[in-house]
């Protein structure tokens, strides 16, 4: 008979074996590293309450678990908060029950309305499947960075063979960034616009500082001015663009299609071959742009666990 499973909240002495837990996983995402729930918390404030599963003294599992508690939307336990993964990582099916069984008893102790898993393992009972509201986008990219602007749809190439001016002398150009202020001053006035709320420049700070290398930020400049910039992660086989803002000089100059490009082309070029565009919510324009760009969508399993809300 094996070992029972014993959950219980992280503490702080657990870091280094969740770390090599989750670096081993297969099935591991971008959000199970505790380096961005540490972000979360150091942008936002917001306390984290990880559950992590153990058998026999080893972890088996692992729940990275931000408490959100917004005067405007109440109580909640989001698996991973700001994110557009994370849920149950395990090893074994009756793991991730238990997991999700201690969230929930964990979200009654806390007061909050639901618990919210977007993705991973089922958390068994006392869980509903959220489906339809939200579609990834992934797909392998050509091994020779010269065959990637054939791979694309045909309208998408004329776009991007207009984008290519920007590396012609004149007065648009590319560079590479370090310093999050340059990105944070084009990307923040871009959801203004569009009527979204901006994220404090402090999470994009942590995350910059958390993930060191494996952040990858990008400008377009119109004559010296950064008019466009793509945050991105580097991750396992893949390269995840993640924030994106341009005011409307970037479009003229189709500095979209250009960072989305030429990400592409030096992902291939550092041998990673996967490009992962996300989530978007189905049937929004970001949904619709990632559809042009070749890319199928593939459904996204959020698990719900209703504490206090009734539906």
């Amino acid at each position: 008979m094996s070992a029972a499973i014993v959950v219980r909240e992280y503490e702080e002495r657990d870091r280094q074996a969740w770390r090599a837990y989750v670096d081993a996983h297969r099935d591991a995402t971008l959000f199970h590293d505790l380096r961005w729930s540490d972000a979360v918390r150091a942008g936002y404030g917001y306390a984290n309450r990880h559950l992590v599963a153990l058998r026999a003294g080893a972890i088996v599992g692992v729940l990275p678990l931000t408490f959100i508690a917004s005067p405007l939307l109440g109580k909640s336990l989001i698996s991973a908060a700001f994110s557009v993964g994370g849920g149950i990582l395990a090893d074994e099916d009756d793991v991730g029950a238990a997991l999700g069984a201690q969230a929930l008893d964990l979200g009654a102790r806390l007061g909050v309305k639901y618990v919210e898993l977007r993705g991973g393992t089922s958390p068994g009972e006392g869980y509903t499947e959220k489906t339809g509201v939200y579609a990834s986008f992934a797909k392998e990219m050509p091994a020779d960075p010269e065959a990637i602007r054939a791979w694309l749809p045909r309208n998408r190439r004329a776009e991007v063979k207009k984008a290519l001016r920007i590396d012609e002398p004149n007065e648009n150009s590319f560079r590479k960034t370090s310093i999050i202020g340059e990105f944070y001053n084009v990307y923040a006035p871009a959801l203004r616009n569009l009527g979204t709320p901006v994220m404090p420049r402090k999470f994009l700070a942590a995350l910059a500082a958390n993930f060191g290398e494996d952040v990858d930020i990008g400008l377009v400049e119109h004559q010296g001015k950064p008019v466009a910039g793509l945050f991105s992660f580097w991750f396992r086989d893949r390269i995840m663009p993640y924030y994106i803002g341009a005011d409307r000089k970037a479009r003229d100059i189709r500095a979209y299609d250009y960072l989305y490009y030429t990400l592409m082309r030096r992902a291939v070029e550092r041998g990673v071959r996967v490009f992962d565009f996300g989530r978007s919510k189905v049937g929004s324009t970001h949904f619709d742009t990632k559809k042009f760009w070749g890319f199928e969508p593939s459904p996204v399993i959020y698990h719900v666990g209703l504490v206090r809300a009734k539906a």
